[in-house]
């Protein structure tokens, strides 16, 4: 056993000596959305962390407009040395479908570093709504002529996209009243002005802890530790059907393969942490600690998975 421990003791170091040999002082994270919204919150989260990882100081520059592309663009255009990186989600692939002019491949120009959090996507109502989960929604839907009406935080969001799919396979009668944040849909759902809603879970737990609310499905095959009480729609007759909102690291694609995988190893071991896991939850993130081949493949299904759908409803974002 004593004969293996130089070899490890040489790993350990050559790992962090690639960390520090970046050609950099500091490691800028570029948030693409306004401060204080999700996105942001998982950035200042992971920067804190991954500056002990790193050995340099971590800082976040929010870049917000038009939907993320302009902070997108402004990392793609970087120096791909791994100083400059992305904190935005896997539901960047289905743009190519939901813009007409987008500058950039999502697929191509941008390198998955790894995952943060995965935040579940929720159907939820007024507790005075007659239906306690997707089939009474479906059949209430069917017995009332102008159908429900469904809130969400944005059109086009994988929000709205997951109960337009539910619609198309139940032949329910669904009608999407949009919103420019949840604020306000929140209040309307809780007064049962919309008759059920599709929420971010983080957004809505406390509405739901507070019995303000209630779930009726978490949007995806497995359950999630958010909210481990809540069925899936895979358990009510519904499978394969998964919007939730993947957050990842993203460097620029023409990083070497070398300083990518370095970046990965050290964001994939911090996001595995336990206190991390915890500080994670707690924000409404279910920790996803992945490889970059695992998150470039979540990435390239997430834009397979929903571009159907994009072009059938004919979503556009710009």
């Amino acid at each position: 056993m004593r004969r293996f421990l130089p070899v490890l003791a040489a790993m350990l170091a050559a790992g962090s000596a690639a960390a520090a040999d970046l050609p950099c002082a500091q490691v800028k994270l570029v948030v693409p959305y306004p401060a204080g919204g999700a996105t942001d919150v998982a950035a200042r989260v992971v920067a804190e962390r991954l500056e002990a990882a790193l050995k340099k100081s971590v800082i976040i520059e929010t870049r917000p407009g038009a939907t993320g592309n302009i902070g997108t663009i402004a990392v793609i255009n970087s120096k791909p040395d791994g100083c400059t990186l992305l904190v935005n989600a896997a539901v960047i692939a289905t743009f190519p479908h939901s813009f007409t002019k987008l500058n950039y491949d999502p697929i191509k120009d941008l390198a998955p570093v790894g995952g943060i959090g995965l935040t579940p996507t929720l159907l939820i109502a007024a507790p005075s709504v007659p239906a306690n989960d997707i089939m009474g929604l479906v059949q209430l839907s069917k017995d009332r002529p102008a159908g429900l009406n469904f809130s969400t935080a944005g059109y086009g969001l994988l929000q709205h996209l997951a109960v337009e799919d539910i619609a198309q396979r139940t032949g329910a009668k669904f009608t999407h009243v949009v919103y420019k944040g949840g604020g306000q849909a929140s209040t309307d759902l809780i007064t049962a002005r919309v008759d059920f809603g599709s929420f971010a879970a983080g957004t809505v737990s406390p509405l739901l802890q507070d019995g303000k609310l209630k779930a009726l499905a978490v949007v995806q095959d497995i359950r999630s530790g958010l909210v481990p009480d809540v069925p899936t729609t895979a358990e009510q007759g519904l499978p394969g059907l998964n919007a939730g909102v993947h957050f990842m690291i993203f460097a620029p694609g023409a990083t070497p393969k070398d300083v990518v995988a370095m970046l990965s190893d050290e964001l994939r071991r911090l996001i595995g942490e336990p206190t991390m896991k915890e500080r994670l939850l707690k924000i409404g993130f279910d920790p996803t600690p992945i490889s970059t081949e695992e998150a470039a493949a979540i990435v390239r299904k997430t834009g397979e998975t929903w571009a159907a759908l994009i072009k059938r409803l004919d979503i556009k974002l710009d």
